[in-house]
């Protein structure tokens, strides 16, 4: 039977093999290790949920995190559009990826891959949200 701490071992090791994580400038962590005062594009691994059945079924979040920047020098932060687009589309490159391993994981996304404010942080973050079926 899987564990939380199993799911996000298991993707927190997939994403180390992928380009997605080549390309952002941070670190890997599970919810809760990354350093609060990180300027980097960390990738963060949530377990959302699963279920102890014969083919255990569940969800996981990513959130990569994206420091705004101030074009003008201002103090006006914005989102740094160019690099989110960036990401969120390797980051839908990665998913594809998924489906097409041969592993005791299917993956799905469950919704569009998006981007959210950190307001506090200055920083965006792309919402990666997938479910997953598990076969052992």
């Amino acid at each position: 039977m899987l564990t939380a701490h199993k799911v996000q071992d298991d993707i927190m090791a997939l994403l180390r093999e992928s380009e997605l994580v080549d390309y952002v400038t941070g670190e890997v962590y599970r919810k809760g290790y990354r350093p609060r005062d990180s300027r980097k594009e960390d990738i963060v691994v949530i377990f959302v949920t699963g279920t102890p059945e014969q083919v255990e079924r569940g969800a996981v979040t990513l959130n990569i995190y994206v420091p705004d920047i101030t074009p003008y020098n201002n103090g006006v932060y914005v989102e740094d559009g160019l690099r989110v687009s960036q990401i969120e589309h390797l980051a839908d490159l990665w998913v594809q990826s998924l489906k097409a391993r041969r592993t005791n994981y299917l993956f799905n996304l469950l919704r569009t891959i998006s981007t959210m404010r950190e307001e506090a942080t200055h920083e965006h973050f792309v919402v990666v949200q997938l479910e997953y079926t598990y076969k052992s």
